[in-house]
C-alpha cells in the first residue's frame, strides 16, 4: 500500500474565545438547536488563521471586538459513526476579562442580524454554575482552560513559527 491509497479523514478545526468577568462568570451563547450553552465559536475557515477566526467568531456572535493572541488548550474530538461527523479539534482561545462597559453594550444589545438563526442571545454563567447550562465535556473543556489561564500557562497561538501577535503575513 502507498501514500496514495491511504484515505486520510477529514477534520474540522474550531476556535472557540473565553471570556469571563470580575464576578467569576463565563460568557456563553444560546443556541436555538440544543439545550446546552456554548462557548462563542466558529469553524476555522481554509487558510485562516486561528486567531483571525476566533475574533471574526467572537464579533459575529456579540459584536465584541478585541484581539486574540493565545490559546488556553486545543480539545480533540473523535469522529461520531453514529452521526456522520468526522473529527475534529477545538481550539480555546483566550478573550480575556470583560470590562464593566462592554458587559453593559452587551447586555442592551440583541444577537448580531447574522446569527441570529442559530443562537437566541448569550448569558453570563458563574463558574459553579456551568453544569446547569453546558454539555458535560464543555464543563470539562471551560474548566481546563480556567485551570490554564489560573496557572498562567496560556500559550501563543502560532503562524508559520510566528506568534499572532506579532501578526506577520506568511
Amino acid at each position: 500500500m502507498n501514500e496514495t491509497d491511504i484515505r486520510r479523514p477529514e477534520r474540522w478545526l474550531r476556535a472557540e474565545t473565553l471570556i469571563t468577568n470580575s464576578d467569576q462568570r463565563v460568557l456563553l451563547m444560546v443556541p436555538r438547536n440544543q439545550p446546552s450553552l456554548l462557548l462563542p465559536g466558529v469553524y476555522v475557515r481554509p487558510g485562516e488563521q486561528v486567531a483571525d477566526a476566533a475574533v471574526r467568531g467572537l464579533a459575529e456572535q456579540t459584536g465584541m471586538h478585541r484581539e486574540i493572541t493565545h490559546h488556553l488548550g486545543v480539545d480533540q474530538h473523535p469522529a461520531n459513526p453514529a452521526t456522520g461527523d468526522p473529527e475534529g479539534l477545538t481550539i480555546v482561545c483566550d478573550g480575556g476579562d470583560a470590562s464593566r462597559l462592554e458587559m453593559r453594550l452587551l447586555a442592551q444589545r440583541d444577537v448580531p442580524v447574522g446569527v441570529s438563526r442559530t443562537l437566541s442571545g448569550h448569558q453570563w454563567v458563574p463558574l459553579g454554575d456551568l453544569g446547569n447550562h453546558v454539555d458535560h465535556y464543555n464543563v470539562m473543556r471551560i474548566r481546563a482552560a480556567l485551570d490554564i489561564l489560573d496557572g498562567g500557562l496560556r500559550q501563543p497561538l502560532l503562524y508559520i513559527g510566528q506568534p499572532a501577535s506579532s501578526r506577520r503575513d506568511a
